[in-house]
């Protein structure tokens, strides 16, 4: 009793108490300090991109997975291809006819060929008869000028007798019909050369010319015409199916790709990460757009933490900070990413771990965490759920600035 009752013994008590408050206070006033904090990250959540059958099993929950990596396959064996093979027929549909009316197109030619050699031969063969037969008008114009010399010289013979009174008048005028006969020969053999040389030299130029002014196309010219009629209709038709058949091959390929990605699918990690989640097994049906895993993105790793809201403004964005995970003596540091007030709504829906709830006003803190060997421990899941300690050191200790914080809450 004596020695608790020393003055010495007092003294030490209360320095002790001194030194005890001064270290529970010393944190409060030289830095900020959390002890709910949560390691977190986020994941990918991988769909389904066709309907289907899982074909062969999935990696299992807490599977390392590196980017590309084959995370599963999907087979559908009930794909629509009734388009495919519509446009498949119409396509060889079009192909087939463009190469009979190419066959058809090829037989005309040949047959036009034909008839224009057979024209040719003809043409060659009338202007060799009309030829002769201008010979033949030209010697008998010949003739028909010669009589009409011999009749012009009868006639003045006779006009000359006459005025003798050698001849009567009756002899001479049979003279004069005589000579006018013989001239209306010649005159009708000079138009027939002409029309003649008119016919032949037309002819000449391919136009053939009847006596009464018409043309005269023969059956091979007649037949050569409706051969190229057809022929250009038929260039036109194969223009329009090789169109057609052209755009069914792209239609088809379009299809045919389309097809592909429904039949079969294989989804890969978009990163390198460790799978979180799943909610298939290998045989499972899926649907287009249903949620079949989940990869924890271990790449950005953070810590969620609750500070004081009247500290708000001396937490920012950029300032450093410490990370000990409870159990762990290893210091990790990281960076204030963001900080929110306490009415802020909590992003929930992509995060692998709930952030710190609280029904007090809290400012929301989250420290992005540095690259260290967290980032690859996918064995542990790089250790997002489990709860530790952040702290963010003062600049300075502001006495002041606590006094005045206190005096306003007094008063």
């Amino acid at each position: 009793m004596r020695i608790l009752n020393h003055r010495i013994t007092r003294v030490t008590v209360g320095i002790l108490l001194l030194v005890l408050v001064g270290i529970l206070l010393l944190p409060g006033l030289t830095g900020f300090t959390s002890l709910d904090g949560t390691v977190n990250a986020r994941f990918a959540a991988i769909n389904a991109p066709i309907d289907g059958e899982i074909a062969g099993p999935p990696p299992r929950i807490g599977t390392p997975v590196t980017e590309g990596e084959t995370l599963a396959i999907i087979r559908n064996a009930r794909v629509n291809r009734a388009i495919l093979a519509s446009l498949r027929a119409e396509h060889r549909t079009a192909v087939e006819r463009v190469a009979a009316l190419e066959r058809e197109r090829d037989e005309l030619a040949r047959l036009r060929d034909q008839l224009d050699r057979r024209l040719d031969v003809f043409t060659s063969a009338t202007i060799a008869t009309l030829e002769q037969e201008l010979q033949i008008l030209l010697k008998r114009l010949e003739v028909s000028r010669a009589q009409d010399v011999v009749a012009k010289v009868d006639l003045d013979r006779r006009q000359e007798l006459e005025s003798k009174g050698i001849f009567t008048r009756k002899m001479v005028e049979a003279a004069e019909a005589a000579g006018a006969a013989t001239g209306g020969e010649v005159e009708i053999s000079n138009l027939s050369v002409e029309l003649l040389r008119q016919r032949l030299d037309a002819l000449r130029q391919g136009i053939f010319i009847v006596g009464d002014g018409q043309n005269d196309v023969p059956y091979s010219r007649q037949r050569q015409d409706e051969v190229i009629v057809r022929i250009n209709d038929l260039n036109t038709r194969i223009a329009e199916n090789k169109t057609r058949a052209s755009q069914t091959e792209q239609q088809m390929i379009e299809e045919e790709k389309r097809v592909s990605s429904l039949e079969s699918a294989t989804i890969l990690s978009p990163f390198d990460g460790v799978v979180w989640s799943r909610s298939i097994v290998s045989g499972s049906n899926v649907v287009l757009n249903n949620e079949m895993m989940r990869v924890l993105d271990c790449r950005e790793l953070f810590v969620d933490i609750l500070v004081p809201e009247v500290n708000y403004d001396e937490i920012y964005a950029g300032r450093e900070a410490e990370v000990r995970l409870f159990g762990r003596g290893e210091v990790f540091q990281g960076r204030v990413q963001s900080v929110k007030g306490s009415s802020a709504v909590v992003e929930k829906d992509s995060l692998a771990a709930n952030e710190p709830e609280t029904d007090e006003r809290n400012a929301r803190i989250r420290v992005q965490l540095a690259s260290s060997a967290l980032n690859t421990d996918f064995a542990n899941f790089c250790q997002v759920g489990r709860t530790a300690q952040v702290r963010i050191s003062k600049h300075a200790v502001r006495l002041t600035q606590w006094v005045k914080s206190l005096w306003f809450s007094l008063f």
